[in-house]
C-alpha cells in the first residue's frame, strides 16, 4: 500500500489540491474589480394634495410619490355629474402642497385666493396654476420676461408665442401685468 501512496502521491495531492486552487484564483482575481452597487429602492415619499371643487369629497388626501391628478380626483370620491374634466390636466404628476381645483362645466376657475396672477412677478410654480400651463410652457414665460423684458399686456403670451390661442382663452381672465 505504501507502495502505491508512493506512486501515485503527487497525483492524489494535485486531484484534491486544484479545486482549492481554483477557489483561490477566483478570489484574488476578484480584488481588482469593484463589487457590484447594492441598490436599494427608498420608500415612497408620502405627499398631500388638497382637491376641491366638482368631486364628491373635496379635502386634503395623503398620495404617493409618482401619482397623478387623475389619483387625487380618485381619492376624492371621483367628479361629479357637472365636473368639466376637460380643462384639468389629470395625467399631471402630484406634487406636495398642489391644490387641485376642479371647474364645474361653465365655471371659469379663479387661482388660489380669488387673485389675478401677475405674469411680470410670477414664478414658474404660480404659473404652473393656471389651466393649460405646465412645467415647461411656465418656464418659457419667465424666460421670456427675463430675455424680452416684461409683458405690457397679456396678449403678449399669444405675441411671443409662449401660450396657443386655446390655452389664452383659458387663462386671459385670469392673468394681468403688474408694473
Amino acid at each position: 500500500m505504501t507502495g502505491l501512496w508512493e506512486r501515485y502521491r503527487f497525483l492524489l495531492l494535485a486531484a484534491l489540491g486544484s479545486p482549492l486552487l481554483v477557489a483561490l484564483g477566483y478570489l484574488l482575481g476578484r480584488e481588482g474589480r469593484p463589487l457590484p452597487a447594492l441598490e436599494l429602492t427608498p420608500a415612497p415619499s408620502e405627499l398631500r394634495v388638497y382637491v376641491i371643487g366638482a368631486v364628491r369629497s373635496p379635502g386634503v388626501y395623503t398620495l404617493r410619490e409618482g401619482d397623478r391628478w387623475i389619483d387625487a380626483l380618485e381619492a376624492a370620491g371621483g367628479p361629479t355629474a357637472d365636473a368639466d374634466l376637460a380643462r384639468v390636466n389629470l395625467a399631471r404628476r402630484i406634487r406636495d402642497e398642489d391644490h387641485i381645483s376642479v371647474p364645474r362645466v361653465g365655471q371659469t376657475p379663479a387661482p388660489a385666493g380669488n387673485q389675478l396672477i401677475d405674469i411680470n412677478s410670477a414664478g414658474a410654480r404660480e404659473l404652473e396654476a393656471l389651466p393649460g400651463v405646465g412645467p415647461v410652457r411656465a418656464e418659457r414665460i419667465v424666460q421670456s420676461r427675463q430675455n424680452d423684458g416684461p409683458f405690457a399686456s397679456p396678449e403678449e403670451l399669444l405675441t411671443r408665442r409662449l401660450v396657443p390661442q386655446s390655452v389664452y382663452e383659458q387663462i386671459k381672465d385670469l392673468v394681468t401685468v403688474g408694473p
